[in-house]
């Protein structure tokens, strides 16, 4: 077997291995991207209960109904925050994967380069023998009688 048809092998291999880093930097983005979605509804959530809260507030309100508010209003800070802890991380994660993803396809792109050095180089011989042979071989010529 030559030298390009293994190499042409592990290039495959690595093809396949850049496919899934691609596909997984696709999903950690895609999360991200969800994330961010979530953290946006949930500041839109939190002005329009704010709003509400200022509304209800203006035409007078109990203290249990204030309690009720204020205790919701921490609670969707809360989940804001975490929101924000969510994206940090889903943000280092895409980093991650797209580092390595690079990696990868700077590999696959090495494995591609040194696959076709090999076949050029086994063209060059492939033909530098079929010179040789028809070097060595015996030339008839042709004599004409007259």
């Amino acid at each position: 077997m030559k030298k390009s048809q293994r190499f042409t092998t592990l290039a495959e291999l690595a093809k396949n291995k850049e496919q899934q880093a691609a596909i997984a930097l696709g999903t950690s983005n895609r999360i991200h991207s969800e994330n961010i979605k979530k953290l946006e509804s949930l500041k839109r959530y939190r002005l329009e209960y704010l709003n509400r809260f200022k509304l209800e507030g203006r035409s007078g309100m109990g203290v249990l109904s204030m309690q009720t508010y204020n205790k919701f209003i921490e609670n969707i800070e809360q989940a804001i925050n975490n929101q924000k802890l969510q994206i940090i991380e889903s943000e280092q994660r895409c980093k991650e994967s797209q580092k390595h993803w690079q990696a990868v396809h700077s590999k696959t792109e090495i494995m591609n380069i040194t696959v076709e050095r090999y076949k050029n180089s086994e063209l060059k011989e492939d033909e530098r023998l079929e010179q040789k042979e028809t070097d060595d071989r015996p030339h008839t010529t042709q004599s004409t009688t007259e």
